[in-house]
């Protein structure tokens, strides 16, 4: 019971932290204003989160990466092609880089938070090992190109959502052009039909 009261707490003081930045940005999610919203004290704020604000601020950025992931397996499970499940992927990321505050706050000063961390956040290794699950598993369709390697794709079209993330959070792309480049890139991954011999 104990346990359990205290995880609540903790889920507490992340969702406060989550509501802060998503009205106002991350840089007014200090630890007065957490306690205050959460209606606990600072004391109480430090008691489970030993190491403050950043403690914190790393676990709401695990929160949302674990949200990305369950809101884009639910997309790609209604996927009827390859490309539409990779495309699952990207379309929750890019939404949330539309976001000014969260968006920034996941894509911009979230990943400086996790600096030092050699292992990938859940979100991202999630998606990296579901890009490369639907490419093998267009690959043994005969839909994705036999030569693609898979691994290296994955982490590269992984790894371009990422940027895209950052430059949306920026105001610098339209979600519509990132969304609309990145099943480009998919279709060139796909299987091209032989030409028949005349």
């Amino acid at each position: 019971m104990r346990d359990r009261r205290r995880e609540q707490t903790r889920q507490e003081i992340v969702a406060s932290a989550l509501d802060i930045i998503s009205s106002e940005g991350v840089d007014a999610a200090t630890i007065e204003r957490l306690a205050s919203h959460a209606g606990m004290s600072r004391g109480t704020v430090y008691a489970h989160f030993e190491g403050g604000r950043d403690e914190i601020l790393r676990e709401a950025y695990r929160r949302i990466g674990s949200d990305l992931v369950a809101a884009a397996e639910s997309l790609a499970a209604a996927g009827s092609t390859w490309r539409e499940r990779v495309l699952a992927y990207a379309r929750p990321m890019v939404l949330l880089a539309e976001d000014p505050h969260r968006g920034h706050f996941y894509n911009v000063a979230g990943p400086a938070l996790a600096d030092g961390q050699t292992e990938r956040g859940r979100g991202s290794s999630a998606t990296l090992d579901a890009v490369r699950d639907q490419l093998l598993q267009g690959q043994s369709q005969g839909a994705v190109d036999g030569g693609v390697d898979a691994t290296a794709t994955a982490i590269l079209l992984v790894g371009s959502l990422r940027e895209a993330g950052i430059e949306l959070a920026r105001g610098a792309v339209s979600s519509a052009s990132v969304l609309s480049a990145f099943d480009l890139l998919l279709a060139g991954l796909e299987r091209k039909p032989v030409a028949a011999a005349h």
